[in-house]
Protein backbone atom coordinates (compact mmCIF):
# COMPACT_ATOMS: atom_id res chain seq x y z
CA UNK A 1 0.00 0.00 0.00
CA UNK A 2 1.50 3.03 -1.20
CA UNK A 3 1.49 6.55 0.96
CA UNK A 4 -1.29 8.03 -0.70
CA UNK A 5 -4.02 4.92 0.06
CA UNK A 6 -2.57 4.71 3.48
CA UNK A 7 -3.59 8.42 3.65
CA UNK A 8 -7.00 8.23 2.09
CA UNK A 9 -7.40 5.41 5.10
CA UNK A 10 -5.94 7.42 8.15
CA UNK A 11 -8.75 10.46 6.55
CA UNK A 12 -11.18 8.42 6.73
CA UNK A 13 -11.00 7.37 10.25
CA UNK A 14 -9.96 10.78 11.62
CA UNK A 15 -6.34 9.52 12.45
CA UNK A 16 -3.39 11.26 12.02
CA UNK A 17 -0.71 10.59 9.55
CA UNK A 18 2.57 11.75 12.15
CA UNK A 19 0.68 9.58 15.24
CA UNK A 20 1.45 6.33 12.67
CA UNK A 21 4.55 7.69 11.32
CA UNK A 22 6.71 5.09 13.29
CA UNK A 23 4.60 2.37 13.14
CA UNK A 24 2.89 2.86 9.88
CA UNK A 25 5.19 -0.01 7.82
CA UNK A 26 3.23 -2.67 10.66
CA UNK A 27 0.13 -0.86 10.16
CA UNK A 28 0.27 -1.14 6.58
CA UNK A 29 1.33 -5.27 6.19
CA UNK A 30 -1.89 -5.62 8.29
CA UNK A 31 -3.94 -3.68 6.47
CA UNK A 32 -3.23 -4.88 3.38
CA UNK A 33 -3.77 -8.60 4.33
CA UNK A 34 -7.08 -7.72 5.38
CA UNK A 35 -7.42 -6.29 1.75
CA UNK A 36 -6.51 -9.84 0.05
CA UNK A 37 -8.89 -11.87 2.95
CA UNK A 38 -11.86 -9.50 1.34
CA UNK A 39 -10.69 -9.50 -2.11
CA UNK A 40 -10.61 -5.70 -2.63
CA UNK A 41 -8.00 -4.59 -4.66
CA UNK A 42 -8.02 -0.88 -4.37
CA UNK A 43 -8.42 1.44 -1.25
CA UNK A 44 -11.37 2.85 -2.85
CA UNK A 45 -12.55 -0.65 -2.56
CA UNK A 46 -11.73 -1.05 0.89
CA UNK A 47 -12.97 2.53 1.69
CA UNK A 48 -16.47 1.81 0.18
CA UNK A 49 -16.82 -1.22 2.41
CA UNK A 50 -15.88 0.26 5.64
CA UNK A 51 -20.25 0.66 5.53
CA UNK A 52 -20.58 -2.73 6.63
CA UNK A 53 -20.10 -1.61 11.04
CA UNK A 54 -18.51 -5.16 11.41
CA UNK A 55 -15.61 -4.41 8.45
CA UNK A 56 -14.93 -0.89 10.29
CA UNK A 57 -14.56 -2.24 13.60
CA UNK A 58 -11.83 -4.93 12.35
CA UNK A 59 -10.15 -1.97 10.71
CA UNK A 60 -10.30 0.20 13.82
CA UNK A 61 -9.17 -2.79 15.80
CA UNK A 62 -6.24 -3.30 13.44
CA UNK A 63 -5.13 0.32 13.45
CA UNK A 64 -4.41 0.08 17.11
CA UNK A 65 -1.14 -0.31 17.85
CA UNK A 66 0.74 -2.06 20.90
CA UNK A 67 3.72 -0.72 21.39
CA UNK A 68 4.98 0.11 25.26
CA UNK A 69 6.86 -0.96 28.19
CA UNK A 70 6.90 -1.76 32.02
CA UNK A 71 7.62 1.70 34.15
CA UNK A 72 7.73 3.53 30.64
CA UNK A 73 9.20 7.37 31.50
CA UNK A 74 10.84 6.78 34.86
CA UNK A 75 9.89 10.67 35.89
CA UNK A 76 6.51 9.97 36.04
CA UNK A 77 6.75 6.88 38.46
CA UNK A 78 8.93 8.49 40.74
CA UNK A 79 6.16 11.24 40.58
CA UNK A 80 3.58 8.86 40.95
CA UNK A 81 5.24 7.26 43.99
CA UNK A 82 6.62 10.30 45.96
CA UNK A 83 3.90 12.93 44.94
CA UNK A 84 0.83 11.50 43.55
CA UNK A 85 0.24 8.72 45.68
CA UNK A 86 0.73 10.44 48.67
CA UNK A 87 -1.23 13.60 47.78
CA UNK A 88 -4.87 10.57 46.64
CA UNK A 89 -4.24 9.01 49.47
CA UNK A 90 -5.03 12.02 51.64
CA UNK A 91 -8.13 12.19 50.74
CA UNK A 92 -9.16 8.59 50.31
CA UNK A 93 -8.53 6.09 53.52
CA UNK A 94 -10.63 3.01 52.06
CA UNK A 95 -10.17 2.23 47.59
CA UNK A 96 -8.78 4.13 44.69
CA UNK A 97 -9.72 3.67 42.11
CA UNK A 98 -7.64 4.43 38.54
CA UNK A 99 -7.82 3.89 35.13
CA UNK A 100 -5.52 2.57 32.37
CA UNK A 101 -7.12 3.65 28.86
CA UNK A 102 -5.74 2.31 25.68
CA UNK A 103 -4.13 0.03 27.97
CA UNK A 104 -2.26 -2.08 24.81
CA UNK A 105 -0.66 -5.77 26.57
CA UNK A 106 -0.91 -4.46 29.86
CA UNK A 107 2.34 -3.30 30.69
CA UNK A 108 1.01 0.24 32.56
CA UNK A 109 -1.83 -1.23 34.44
CA UNK A 110 1.00 -3.80 36.03
CA UNK A 111 3.38 -1.18 36.47
CA UNK A 112 0.91 0.39 38.77
CA UNK A 113 -0.10 -2.88 40.14
CA UNK A 114 3.85 -3.39 41.31
CA UNK A 115 4.53 0.04 42.10
CA UNK A 116 1.02 0.13 44.71
CA UNK A 117 2.02 -3.79 45.73
CA UNK A 118 5.59 -2.09 46.70
CA UNK A 119 4.57 0.55 48.46
CA UNK A 120 1.80 -1.19 50.64
CA UNK A 121 4.62 -3.53 51.95
CA UNK A 122 5.96 -0.19 53.08
CA UNK A 123 2.68 1.06 54.12
CA UNK A 124 0.46 -1.10 56.10
CA UNK A 125 -2.26 1.83 55.98
CA UNK A 126 -2.06 2.32 51.88
CA UNK A 127 -5.80 1.52 50.57
CA UNK A 128 -7.10 -0.63 48.25
CA UNK A 129 -6.09 -0.16 44.37
CA UNK A 130 -8.68 -1.01 41.66
CA UNK A 131 -7.28 -0.50 38.15
CA UNK A 132 -9.66 -0.53 35.09
CA UNK A 133 -7.41 -1.34 32.06
CA UNK A 134 -9.04 -1.07 28.73
CA UNK A 135 -8.29 -1.08 25.00
CA UNK A 136 -10.10 -1.33 21.30
CA UNK A 137 -8.76 -4.39 20.20
CA UNK A 138 -9.76 -7.59 21.91
CA UNK A 139 -6.71 -9.45 20.92
CA UNK A 140 -4.65 -6.90 23.23
CA UNK A 141 -7.04 -7.20 26.26
CA UNK A 142 -6.31 -11.44 26.03
CA UNK A 143 -2.76 -10.97 25.97
CA UNK A 144 -2.41 -8.59 28.81
CA UNK A 145 -4.83 -10.90 30.76
CA UNK A 146 -2.58 -13.79 30.14
CA UNK A 147 0.16 -11.47 31.50
CA UNK A 148 2.97 -13.20 29.68
CA UNK A 149 5.75 -11.60 28.53
CA UNK A 150 9.05 -12.25 26.64
CA UNK A 151 12.52 -11.60 28.76
CA UNK A 152 13.16 -8.47 26.44
CA UNK A 153 10.09 -6.74 27.50
CA UNK A 154 11.37 -6.73 31.04
CA UNK A 155 14.69 -5.08 30.49
CA UNK A 156 15.18 -2.43 32.73
CA UNK A 157 13.27 -4.01 35.92
CA UNK A 158 15.25 -4.52 38.80
CA UNK A 159 15.91 -8.02 40.01
CA UNK A 160 13.62 -7.52 43.25
CA UNK A 161 10.69 -6.67 40.76
CA UNK A 162 11.63 -9.40 38.18
CA UNK A 163 11.58 -12.09 41.29
CA UNK A 164 8.42 -11.23 43.18
CA UNK A 165 6.39 -9.92 40.23
CA UNK A 166 7.27 -12.60 37.87
CA UNK A 167 8.04 -16.33 37.14
CA UNK A 168 9.51 -18.13 34.29
CA UNK A 169 6.37 -19.85 32.55
CA UNK A 170 5.73 -23.04 31.75
CA UNK A 171 7.84 -23.30 27.88
CA UNK A 172 10.85 -22.17 29.99
CA UNK A 173 11.34 -19.12 27.97
CA UNK A 174 8.60 -16.33 28.79
CA UNK A 175 8.08 -14.50 31.83
CA UNK A 176 4.29 -14.45 33.14
CA UNK A 177 2.82 -12.14 35.83
CA UNK A 178 2.03 -13.48 39.11
CA UNK A 179 -1.32 -14.25 39.82
CA UNK A 180 -1.78 -12.17 42.93
CA UNK A 181 -0.58 -8.79 40.94
CA UNK A 182 -3.56 -9.90 38.34
CA UNK A 183 -6.06 -9.32 41.12
CA UNK A 184 -5.16 -5.76 40.90
CA UNK A 185 -6.93 -5.46 37.40
CA UNK A 186 -10.46 -5.65 35.77
CA UNK A 187 -9.88 -6.04 31.91
CA UNK A 188 -12.40 -4.58 29.09
CA UNK A 189 -12.55 -4.32 25.59
CA UNK A 190 -13.68 -0.36 25.40
CA UNK A 191 -13.31 1.62 22.07
CA UNK A 192 -12.63 5.05 23.97
CA UNK A 193 -14.04 7.60 20.49
CA UNK A 194 -17.56 5.71 20.04
CA UNK A 195 -18.33 4.37 23.94
CA UNK A 196 -18.98 6.38 26.67
CA UNK A 197 -16.40 6.38 29.47
CA UNK A 198 -17.24 3.21 32.21
CA UNK A 199 -19.61 4.70 34.67
CA UNK A 200 -17.48 5.24 37.59
CA UNK A 201 -15.01 8.12 39.57
CA UNK A 202 -11.47 7.54 39.18
CA UNK A 203 -8.64 9.00 41.47
CA UNK A 204 -5.80 8.63 38.91
CA UNK A 205 -7.04 8.08 34.63
CA UNK A 206 -4.03 6.68 32.38
CA UNK A 207 -4.64 8.08 28.94
CA UNK A 208 -0.96 8.44 27.59
CA UNK A 209 0.18 7.44 24.08
CA UNK A 210 -3.04 6.33 22.65
CA UNK A 211 -6.11 8.73 22.20
CA UNK A 212 -3.71 12.43 21.78
CA UNK A 213 -1.04 10.58 19.60
CA UNK A 214 -3.08 8.78 16.89
CA UNK A 215 -6.68 10.77 16.89
CA UNK A 216 -6.11 14.02 15.25
CA UNK A 217 -6.83 16.92 17.67
CA UNK A 218 -10.37 18.00 16.05
CA UNK A 219 -11.93 14.40 16.51
CA UNK A 220 -10.92 13.81 20.29
CA UNK A 221 -11.62 17.20 21.98
CA UNK A 222 -15.14 15.62 22.73
CA UNK A 223 -14.29 12.10 24.02
CA UNK A 224 -11.41 14.64 25.81
CA UNK A 225 -14.00 16.19 28.19
CA UNK A 226 -16.06 13.13 28.62
CA UNK A 227 -13.11 11.44 29.84
CA UNK A 228 -12.52 14.22 31.90
CA UNK A 229 -15.68 14.36 33.96
CA UNK A 230 -14.86 10.71 35.35
CA UNK A 231 -12.15 12.23 37.18
CA UNK A 232 -12.54 12.61 40.22
CA UNK A 233 -11.92 16.36 42.17
CA UNK A 234 -7.95 16.40 42.91
CA UNK A 235 -7.56 13.81 40.84
CA UNK A 236 -4.89 13.11 38.57
CA UNK A 237 -4.99 13.01 34.66
CA UNK A 238 -1.57 11.51 32.95
CA UNK A 239 -0.66 11.60 29.01
CA UNK A 240 2.21 10.83 27.44
CA UNK A 241 5.26 13.19 28.04
CA UNK A 242 5.17 14.61 24.27
CA UNK A 243 1.44 14.83 23.62
CA UNK A 244 -0.46 17.14 24.05
CA UNK A 245 -4.24 18.21 25.37
CA UNK A 246 -6.47 18.93 22.65
CA UNK A 247 -8.48 21.77 24.14
CA UNK A 248 -7.67 23.70 26.89
CA UNK A 249 -10.23 23.59 30.33
CA UNK A 250 -10.37 25.22 33.39
CA UNK A 251 -10.92 21.91 35.17
CA UNK A 252 -7.01 20.91 34.54
CA UNK A 253 -4.09 22.19 36.24
CA UNK A 254 -0.54 20.95 35.41
CA UNK A 255 1.13 19.61 38.48
CA UNK A 256 4.34 21.09 39.53
CA UNK A 257 4.39 22.60 36.30
CA UNK A 258 4.65 19.27 34.78
CA UNK A 259 3.16 19.08 30.49
CA UNK A 260 1.95 16.01 30.92
CA UNK A 261 0.47 15.40 34.50
CA UNK A 262 -2.34 17.60 35.28
CA UNK A 263 -4.61 17.75 38.49
CA UNK A 264 -8.10 18.19 38.57
CA UNK A 265 -9.45 21.33 40.38
CA UNK A 266 -11.37 20.70 43.61
CA UNK A 267 -14.89 22.27 43.56
CA UNK A 268 -15.49 23.85 46.56
CA UNK A 269 -18.09 21.64 48.38
CA UNK A 270 -14.85 18.76 48.02
CA UNK A 271 -12.35 21.87 49.59
CA UNK A 272 -14.30 21.81 52.62
CA UNK A 273 -14.81 18.13 52.79
CA UNK A 274 -11.16 17.42 52.01
CA UNK A 275 -9.66 19.77 54.69
CA UNK A 276 -12.76 19.24 57.88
Amino acid sequence: MDDNSFSQLLDRLGLSWQGYAKVRKGVNKRIGRHMQELGLPTMDDYLRALADPDILKKVERLMSVSISHFFRDQNLWRTLEEEIIPDITAGHSEKIHAWSAGCALGQEAYSLAIKWDMLKKKRSALPELRILATDINPDHIDKAMAGIYGRSSLKGLSDEIKSVYFHTCQDQKDRCVADYLKKYVTWKVHNLMKEPPPARRFQIIFLRNSLFTYYRRECTSSVFLNVLDRLDDGGFFIIGRHERLPSQTHTLSPFKRSSYIFQKTYTPARILHRYN
